[in-house]
């Protein structure tokens, strides 16, 4: 009798420590999955102009948002990044599944989807505005009664232009598409009046067709579009190395350290020898930061590389919040510390 109430204790007690040492072990973090795996998995957008798109020579994936994906996969030193196309419809659903381990896809931080997925830091603020042809009549929402309007489906555009329009009571027609370059080529195909998204993939747009003349981008901007990377929710591992590779960019940026700095061990010594803070920067984590911006360069130089004056959709920095917080616009990191 004493061996069984022996035996049947010593069963409980294991069982309980199982159930306990189970229940205090935390749920594996996606930087753990991401460094196993040796690639990252990053969503973009099919083809946006400036943000997502293939390279005419190479055919790589190239733009803002790939460069992102390139930053973050830097950060946590994994060397390959696996672009998956997610739309405007299927983005969220694929960061829930764990089918993608990050998004950056011109997603607009609402509060609704972050009820669903968690935000990194904003990488681009935007504004939405309206794409209409030359010789159009229509300068601004008031000229919108009874107008056939192209939009992408599943994103705020079309929630945005449906609320401007039922406030005017204005009757018209939505006509969605599962892209937002599939609703550029309906509208330039004549299928409607206009087309409506965030002003700088209007764009974008406008730069990549065969006669930009033939379009113009028109009205005052008339949402607030801040776009930032979205990723599972309370994974705050994951979800740390997002943020501070995007924020390793901005700060390199206020710091003057570009990536040809970066490359240069004698021009980064320099710089961290006299300036502590670059020092921490450079230093922190194993370097991390570093080879985020050895690979992609400082926010500006990202910047520069798809919307400079020297780029086809060239959409000016200055005077916006894409601009430096130290230089009066809106992106700033935080102490790397």
């Amino acid at each position: 009798m004493r061996k069984f109430v022996g035996l049947a204790l010593a069963v409980v007690l294991a069982v309980g420590l199982a159930s306990y040492v189970a229940y205090g072990q935390a749920p594996r973090s996606r930087l753990d999955v991401v460094k196993a795996r040796g690639r990252l998995l990053c969503g973009v957008d099919p083809g946006t102009p400036g943000f997502s798109f293939p390279d005419p020579a190479s055919g790589r994936r190239v733009g803002f948002d790939a460069d992102f994906c390139w930053a973050a996969a830097a950060f946590v030193d994994v060397p390959e990044v696996e672009f998956v196309t997610v739309t405007g419809a299927t983005r969220i659903p694929a960061v829930l599944a764990g089918s993608v381990d990050v998004v950056f896809r011109t997603v607009t931080q609402t509060i609704s989807r972050d009820d669903q997925v968690d935000y990194g830091p904003v990488t681009f603020f935007d504004g939405q505005r309206l794409l209409v042809r030359t010789d159009s009549r229509i300068n601004g929402l008031d000229d919108l009664r009874g107008a056939r309007i192209c939009v992408h489906a599943g994103t705020t555009s079309e929630l945005n232009i449906t609320d401007q329009m039922r406030l005017r009571g204005f009757r018209f027609q939505l006509i969605t598409f599962a892209t937002a370059a599939e609703a550029f080529a309906a509208m330039a195909a004549g299928r409607c009046d206009l087309f409506t998204t965030d002003g700088s993939q209007l764009a974008g747009f406008r730069a990549t067709a065969s006669n930009p003349a033939d379009f113009k981008v028109v009205g005052r901007e008339f949402s607030d579009e801040p776009l930032a990377p979205i990723y599972q929710e309370n994974d705050s591992k994951w979800g740390d190395s997002v943020n501070w590779a995007v924020w390793s960019t901005i700060l390199a940026e206020e710091l003057g350290i570009t990536q040809a700095i970066a490359r240069d061990a004698a021009r980064l010594g320099a710089i961290t020898g006299r300036n502590p803070v670059a020092k921490s920067f450079a230093e922190i984590k194993g370097g991390a930061s570093i080879r985020v911006i050895r690979l992609v360069g400082n926010y500006g130089e990202i910047y520069d590389r798809y919307f400079g004056p020297r780029q086809r959709p060239a959409i000016s920095r200055e005077g916006t919040r894409n601009m430096l917080a130290i230089r009066g616009g809106a992106m700033a990191s935080r102490p790397f510390r």
